[in-house]
């Protein structure tokens, strides 16, 4: 895992411009800086030793008229590095950037349907003055982007782009006021920059001689599923123990996240499972006397994995507070709450043991049909006689199942009405209702197949899973901690994407088949947990202590932002309660990231 950067134009590159780009990116890389340029070419580079610890295997890298900068893993690179040299390819480090840079001299951009790993690089082809980007299937590793008139910059993180062009980076307004109001994250390729843009989960683009194209490379193909459930759940398993064991490889320590929930505790399970002789660590959050405090699941979890060291990791509103200004500029973009703090905190914990490599559970909702909803989009897939029996056996999924046939049917005004009932209270009524106005476009590359997997790759690929990897990347990048993701392993995806519906739920269960392929690997008080909670803090609680009422109170009353509506914040604050704490997170949020915009030098 690592920090990349580039510019490529008519202009000759600084080598100067280019280590000042990779300096922004320290925290992504502390074991060592690398800087490449040749006329208006250049790259900029910071590693985190994973694989191959050796300088060796440092960056830029470059065969021939090949040149390679790369953030990531790829984890089947043993296997593709036996293929290359049976095709009389030869090496000289043991790491998966050498292999990466190998694989894409002997298929090309075909070299992307072979890798399985979470990644973002670039290739610069000195032969055809071809800049070739692209990021894996799900962007676990950004890569934001600025085109200019003619000239690219591209970079793992924000600052590196502002430090090559101190016009870039500009706030976008519309997508401020849309996720003040509603929440509303921009839509990949967009920002919350006017002028940047990230590239979206399993994309390549292009930039040669000014000229841009971008497509997609990979849709989830649907496969075969096996018609008895035994055998389905087996062959989930079998799939889960694959992509664990691969993305156990490492020259470092690797440690494990845990949360209490289903998802992070098979990929403990498995990792246990996979090697017991290993001394693992697992980092949970907990939040003393909060009701939705996971602890004692998790702590079942890591006994019964037979974890080495279970740390409970404690954020409070105080240490919030302590931390807040700095946290805030490591997203480098707004976030909708602080349950993206909690996970912050794991990661410096895990980094402050030791554990430079962590396992997550990140994607199992999307994939597996996790979130409230889901009942609906299944059923609604089954026809109206499963929708109606299902009605009659479990009545609380009965107003799902009518979000579910609603959904894309109903009038603008009604979607409208809907929206404006759910904003925030504390913007003005224009910011709220141009809110409500705006819908993100659907895509054509996802509108065949069941309305359930319509949904779930919608949650997959554009609205949940994309911002769930953003957060993971920022987090853990800025303990310089290296997250891999078992679940968005390509062949799990597929196989999970392809499932019936009753596989996805079934009276009342919802992730049916992986319950199912965990039973006797997870404690059974896990897997039968009905509830469901989203790493969730006790935001209300923090918020309403006097500490964080009176910062809330100086950002928010004291500026001259037209689109808060003051008079609503000052009633909440002198009530001491907060109606929306979502909400009031939001504007504080929006607040402190514009200061830190702001309080950049190169900011104009």
């Amino acid at each position: 895992m690592c920090g990349i950067a580039g510019i490529a134009g008519p202009e000759a590159v600084e080598p100067a411009m280019l280590e000042r780009m990779a300096q922004t990116m320290t925290h992504r890389g502390p074991d060592g800086e690398g800087t490449w340029s040749d006329g208006g070419i250049g790259f900029a580079f910071r590693r985190l030793a994973i694989i191959d610890l050796h300088e060796r295997s440092n960056q830029p890298m470059h065969l021939g008229p090949l040149h390679l900068v790369f953030n990531g893993e790829i984890y089947n690179y043993p296997e593709l590095r036996d293929e290359l040299r049976t095709a009389g390819h030869r090496f000289q480090t043991e790491g998966d950037s050498e292999v990466l840079l190998h694989a894409w001299a002997q298929w090309g951009e075909r070299a992307l349907d072979r890798l399985n790993g979470a990644f973002a690089f670039a290739v610069w082809d000195a032969r055809t003055q071809r800049m070739t980007l692209a990021v894996d299937r799900f962007a676990e590793k950004p890569l934001f982007v600025h085109r200019g008139k003619d000239r690219l910059l591209f970079a793992s993180n924000v600052g590196a782009l502002r430090v090559a062009d101190r016009a870039v980076g500009v706030p976008d307004g519309d997508a401020i006021q849309r996720f003040l109001a509603l929440g509303t994250m921009p839509p990949l390729p967009a920002t919350f920059f006017r002028d940047l843009e990230r590239l979206g989960p399993s994309h390549v683009a292009t930039w040669q001689a000014g000229a841009w194209s971008l497509r997609r490379y990979w849709d989830p193909p649907i496969v075969d599923v096996p018609r008895a459930t035994d055998d389905a759940a087996a062959r989930l398993r079998e799939l889960l123990r694959a992509s664990v064991r691969v993305r156990l490889r490492s020259d470092v320590p690797v440690g494990t996240s845990l949360s209490g929930g289903v998802d992070s505790s098979v990929v403990v399970s498995l990792a246990a499972d996979l090697a017991p002789e290993a001394s693992r660590h697992a980092f949970t959050a907990t939040f003393t006397e909060f009701e939705r405090d996971e602890w004692r699941y998790a702590a079942a979890v890591a006994k019964s994995a037979r974890i080495a060291e279970h740390h409970a990791v404690r954020p409070t509103v105080d240490s919030l507070l302590d931390d807040l200004r700095a946290f805030v500029a490591a997203q480098e973009e707004p976030f909708g709450s602080t349950s993206i703090y909690a996970q912050w905190c794991v990661m410096r914990a895990a980094r402050e043991s030791g554990v430079v490599v962590l396992l997550d559970g990140q994607g199992a909702d999307e994939l597996f049909g996790g979130y409230a909803g889901v009942a609906g989009w299944a059923l609604r897939s089954q026809g109206p006689r499963h929708t109606l029996a299902s009605i009659l056996r479990h009545r609380p999924a009965a107003r799902e199942i009518a979000v579910a046939y609603s959904a894309g049917r109903a009038p603008h005004w009604v979607a409208r009405r809907d929206r404006l009932r759910h904003a925030s209270p504390y913007v003005g009524r224009e910011v709220a209702f141009a809110a409500a106005d705006w819908s993100q476009p659907n895509p054509d590359w996802n509108a065949s197949g069941s309305p359930l997997r319509r949904e779930l790759l919608n949650q997959t690929f554009r609205t949940s899973l994309p911002n769930l990897c953003r957060f993971a990347d920022r987090d853990s990048m800025d303990h310089s901690v290296e997250t891999r993701l078992p679940f968005l392993d390509p062949a799990v995806a597929a196989f999970a994407l392809s499932l019936p519906p009753d596989l996805v739920y079934a009276r009342g269960v919802t992730k049916r088949l992986l319950r199912l392929a965990a039973r006797g690997l997870v404690p059974d008080e896990v897997l039968d947990r009905g509830d469901k909670i989203g790493y969730e803090t006790p935001e209300r609680q923090w918020y309403e202590e006097k500490p964080a009422r009176t910062l809330i109170g100086e950002l928010l009353l004291n500026g001259d932002d037209v689109q808060l509506a003051r008079g609503e914040i000052e009633r909440d604050l002198c009530a001491g309660s907060w109606r929306d704490p979502g909400a009031i997170w939001r504007a504080t949020n929006v607040q402190l990231w514009l200061a830190d915009l702001r309080s950049q030098p190169k900011l104009t």
